[in-house]
């Protein structure tokens, strides 16, 4: 029962980081939001549930047992991690660059151009990234 709570909770937090970056990125895109403040209010939501991914994560290969490095299984969580560890270090710097925005403008419309096209594909490549883990998940679930 416990394992169960664990890979919902896993899931969940998984959602809530694909679709409030994928929106992120769309709403930036198209110019239908044109203020800073919902993405620095994502950014906590987006290190929680990182931190919630990696917590049930962890938990949930308790549950399975360690893989063995030799297996087609183990070579893909390899993978998995590898990616995972990518959207960390690009989310640190992704974070850092909206910091430094907002330091200078309170709107998206207010940025350098090339500020607001970073920042716009900057979290369209780790809604990208994310989705890259779920599919990898999926291989990892269902083979």
């Amino acid at each position: 029962m416990t394992s169960l709570a664990i890979r919902t909770l896993h899931v969940l937090a998984m959602a809530a980081l694909v679709g409030g970056t994928t929106v992120l990125w769309y709403s930036y895109r198209s110019g239908a939001i044109a203020a800073l403040a919902p993405a620095r209010q994502f950014e906590w939501l987006f290190w929680g549930g990182v931190g919630v991914l990696v917590f049930t994560g962890v938990g949930n290969l308790g549950a399975l047992g360690p893989p063995g490095p030799g297996t087609d299984w183990g070579r893909t969580l390899l993978v998995k991690l590898v990616v995972v560890v990518a959207l960390v270090g690009g989310s640190v710097v992704r974070t850092l660059l909206l910091v430094r925005a907002s330091d200078r403008e309170d709107t998206f419309d207010d940025l350098p151009p090339a500020l607001r096209r970073t920042l716009s594909r900057a979290y369209g490549a780790t809604a990208a990234v994310l989705l890259s883990i779920v599919v990898l998940a999926e291989v990892l679930a269902h083979g």
